[in-house]
């Protein structure tokens, strides 16, 4: 990599060793200091430790009545990643049923009033339910966390693409709750459950395997606390847009490009119009799981739209199905009559005639993708972000125009 480009990654302070414990204790006080009925926890699409919050959990109550979700959201992995989940958290804790959940199940549960939501049905029984998360800045959520693992990781897929609809908006950014429809979407779905049973929250922020901070209690409040603590691990700010900028994905989200691209979102807003973002990651799962109906929208969807317009105008006419939200951001980002930004792939898991298909370039490096570009890095301004599914690159922008953030 060439010396003349800036480097950023995640800001890595000491691991709070104390914090989980705290964090636990704080949850179990929202739940009158009864053990939870209900224990939801990300799967394996996302890096939390939630073997630290059981072992903490085993050191301060008895669980050992308690069933646990395995928040999966839309997502789909092998029974053998099912098994080894289940296993490892109960080589940390004591507990009795787990279940992995399934989206298009026929045995989700009305959530709430009428009007709520569909979701696993061990989340309609009685007694408290404890949410796991772990938070990082998410490039259309806001942000991570225990309330959206209780709610989007529990929901019907219906419920889920009706939420993630609103990802298109330009309202919907990373590190932003106020006014992202998103987020207002998965409040709505956590206040229905809350509203027929107490919901706690224990979050996680993690810096690769490291917890840097954990915030427990009720679970927006803790959102809010947590929040605070990613801001300074995970967001960067510059003056002025970069002129490219390498966006590095590793670890969980590496293992496919439809995981990976979210390195894209999470900065796409510092380059400069008709700059270069270059994403760097192995892909090993190639696009993404040829099984999940979303996956294969957005190739269906990058491969017949190849503007932002037509992109638009193939949703109106058929409506949104999930995996759409993926495929619309990219052409409004690098579409020619609109931002123009151009995206290079640098993936050992994938070859140059994939992306040609999508209308993506492609580069065996990042030196390669440069210099395909016309980009100097002794004359323009190049950022290489590690660990960029997680890191944020923003601009510093003073204005009343900037997104609202934690």
């Amino acid at each position: 990599m060439n010396d003349r480009i800036t480097t950023l990654a995640p800001s890595h302070p000491p691991a709070d060793r104390e914090a989980v414990d705290r964090a636990v204790a704080d949850a179990l006080a929202c739940l009158d200091g009864r053990p939870p009925q209900v224990i939801v926890v990300n799967d394996t699409f996302r890096s939390t430790d939630t073997s630290a919050v059981f072992k903490a959990l085993a050191r301060q109550t008895d669980c050992s009545a308690a069933n646990v979700i395995a928040a999966a959201g839309t997502h789909q992995a092998p029974p053998d990643e099912q098994e080894h989940l289940e296993v490892k958290l109960r080589r940390a804790m004591t507990f009795a049923e787990f279940s992995w959940h399934d989206c298009r199940s026929a045995d989700l549960k009305d959530i709430g009033a009428r009007g709520g939501w569909r979701g696993h049905p061990w989340l309609t029984g009685d007694g408290g339910v404890l949410a796991v998360g772990s938070v990082e800045p998410h490039y259309f959520a806001g942000f991570t966390g225990a309330h959206k693992t209780a709610t989007i990781g529990c929901a019907s897929f219906d419920d889920i693409a009706a939420n993630h609809a609103s990802a298109v908006s330009s309202d919907s950014r990373p590190c932003r709750l106020a006014g992202n429809p998103v987020y207002n979407g998965i409040e709505c779905m956590l206040a229905a459950l809350e509203a027929v049973r107490p919901v706690a929250a224990v979050n996680l922020v993690q810096v690769a395997e490291t917890i840097v901070g954990a915030c427990g209690g009720e679970a927006l409040p803790s959102l809010q606390q947590a929040g605070l603590i990613a801001m300074k691990a995970f967001v960067r700010r510059i003056d002025d847009p970069a002129d490219a900028i390498v966006a590095e994905v590793t670890g969980t989200l590496s293992r496919n490009f439809y995981q990976a691209e979210k390195g894209v979102h999470n900065s796409e807003r510092a380059v400069r119009d008709g700059g270069l973002i270059v994403l760097a990651s192995p892909c090993p799962e190639g696009i993404g799981q040829e099984s999940s109906q979303a996956v294969r929208q957005f190739v269906e969807m990058l491969t017949e739209a190849r503007t932002h317009a037509q992109a638009v105008a193939i949703v109106k006419d058929r409506g949104y199905t999930l995996g759409d939200h993926k495929a619309v951001r990219l052409r409004h980002l690098t579409d020619p009559a609109g931002r123009n930004v151009r995206l290079t792939v640098v993936s050992a898991g994938l070859d140059a005639g994939v992306f040609n298909e999508l209308g993506i370039g492609w580069a065996r490096t990042v030196d390669d993708a440069l210099a395909d570009a016309g980009v100097d890095p002794a004359r323009q301004s190049v950022y290489h972000l590690y660990d960029a599914g997680n890191l944020c690159l923003m601009l510093d922008d003073p204005s009343p125009t900037a997104p609202s953030e934690v």
